[in-house]
């Protein structure tokens, strides 16, 4: 769903919620971005299939699924990809109060600077869905945007690697931001019980983009604005 355009959009613009980059439209961009990562089964997959077409990426990195896998985050940095917060838990930010919506982001920020060495500045909630007030407490807590998507094949849903690649080929366009998972929640939720249709996906959709001319880059880069 993109509202750009509609005195919504205008308004989630003023508290820095992205669901695309509009302005960037003459750009052949596209946002791949994965939540709920790291994975020690999927993320590195992933990696290994971005580094082989030169593609940069945003980790939308859950703050409970890091221990013991450090490592993979450190990799997914040095190759140059975004990592952004999604909270520690997988909360849904709209049912925490503020207090307990920055506690999250700070321990997932705190967790990555130890890590990395860098705190992200971009935030996306879990659901991928927002309100204002949510956005509000991202952007009191330091987080420039909070990244929402405009093209969303629910790939947590479904085992059919096919279909998650047609519905990102069909959607996706200048300046889309796609939404992806390279993990599973930590807690149990509907839907498949593995990634891997999502990295078959990939092996479709990277190279495909790249031959209709697209650049697969980090959001802060589709925004156009530089990355520290």
């Amino acid at each position: 769903m993109m509202v750009v355009g509609t005195v919504r959009g205008f308004r989630a613009a003023r508290h820095g919620i992205v669901y695309a980059a509009p302005r960037r439209r003459l750009r052949r961009e596209i946002g791949l971005t994965f939540d709920d990562g790291p994975s020690s089964e999927w993320t590195p997959a992933i990696l290994d299939l971005l580094r082989a077409h030169d593609a940069r990426a945003t980790f939308f990195i859950l703050g409970a699924s890091v221990a013991g896998r450090e490592e993979i985050l450190r990799r997914t940095a040095a190759e140059g990809h975004e990592l952004g917060n999604h909270l520690f838990t997988h909360s849904d930010p709209a049912t925490l109060a503020d207090e307990d919506l920055r506690t999250e982001l700070e321990q997932t920020s705190i967790l990555l600077e130890r890590v990395v060495g860098s705190v992200p500045e971009l935030f996306r909630p879990p659901y991928a869905e927002t309100d204002f007030r949510v956005a509000k407490v991202a952007r009191r807590a330091g987080f420039a945007h909070t990244v929402l998507r405009s093209v969303d094949p629910a790939d947590w849903e479904t085992d059919d690697a096919d279909l998650i690649a047609e519905r990102v080929l069909s959607g996706a366009g200048r300046g889309s931001i796609v939404c992806l998972h390279d993990a599973l929640p930590p807690e149990p939720l509907k839907g498949s019980p593995t990634r891997q249709p999502t990295v078959d996906a990939l092996a479709r959709v990277v190279p495909e983009l790249g031959r209709r001319g697209y650049r697969l880059v980090t959001v802060s880069e589709l925004l156009g604005r530089r990355r520290r």
